[in-house]
């Protein structure tokens, strides 16, 4: 992948972030997805985990990409 402008700059950052936060929405709905196919009781335990952890991970992405767009100094 390519970049057109320096990936420190607030764009960059945001549209860094923006992958990264599209890439952790899409892990939940597999994972959500999966509990629908899925029928050991274990498995399923580990797939609710990381939808978990991926919920979380969505936050903290959202929570980043304010930050950045409130706060970045150029």
């Amino acid at each position: 992948m390519e970049f057109k402008e320096c990936s420190m700059s607030q764009s960059g950052i945001l549209l860094n972030l923006q992958k990264g936060l599209d890439s952790e929405i899409r892990a939940y709905e597999v994972c959500k997805e999966l509990l629908g196919v899925v029928a050991d009781a274990d498995d399923k335990k580990v797939i609710e985990k990381i939808m978990k952890d991926e919920a979380e991970h969505i936050k903290i992405t959202k929570d980043l990409i304010a930050v950045t767009k409130s706060f970045y100094v150029a």
